[in-house]
């Protein structure tokens, strides 16, 4: 009795792996690369239909248990344990933070009476492009490329928190989640 894989089997398991690793990358980002998430998600159908077809090809040639069936449920399940745990925003934050502390490092300092005044910054810090920064109350926000849907997102760097005054006409209800030493992630509406 043959265990190799079928063709299928190969095909689905690298669709699915590249699937995977183009949702991580979506999830990278302070918001969401929405694209980059359609794709994955679009790969990810791809190679479960290939899955399905390859399982039931072998299943009619009596293999009932071929070793490389459970390899694209795993998969499924560590890409979904990652996603939860925002594992590959950690990943690549901590790869990008030390660019970022050097950037903020050098920009003039903040203070209360900052009010999103215009700094500029290199496009690209650590793994990320940033397309704007502004000196606020406190610190600095930096707008990334990638936002979250209909919003923008980016990195805060708020060694004391964020300033109820974030929340005004240009930049409302922001949500800042915490990286560590002073740095947020956040999403807000325009």
């Amino acid at each position: 009795m043959r265990t190799g894989r079928t063709p299928a089997a190969w095909v689905a398991h690298a669709v699915g792996l590249c699937g995977a690793a183009v949702l991580l990358w979506a999830f990278s980002v302070p918001g969401v690369a929405v694209f980059s998430t359609l794709v994955g998600l679009a790969m990810l159908g791809v190679a479960a239909l290939l899955w399905a077809v390859a399982a039931q090809l072998s299943h009619s040639a009596g293999r009932t248990w071929p070793l490389w069936l459970p390899i694209a449920p795993a998969l499924a399940i560590v890409t979904l344990a990652l996603l939860t745990t925002r594992a590959p925003l950690h990943a690549r934050w901590e790869f990008s933070q030390d660019a970022f502390d050097r950037v903020v490092a050098e920009l003039p300092k903040s203070s209360a009476d900052t009010s999103f005044e215009p700094v500029k910054v290199p496009e690209r810090i650590g793994g990320y492009r940033i397309i704007s920064a502004n000196l606020v109350p406190g610190g600095v926000i930096l707008y990334g490329s990638n936002g979250a849907f209909f919003n923008d997102a980016g990195f805060a760097y708020l060694p004391d928190g964020p300033n109820p005054s974030l929340d005004h006409g240009g930049f409302e209800s922001p949500v800042f989640r915490p990286l560590g030493d002073g740095w947020y992630r956040w999403t807000a509406s325009w």
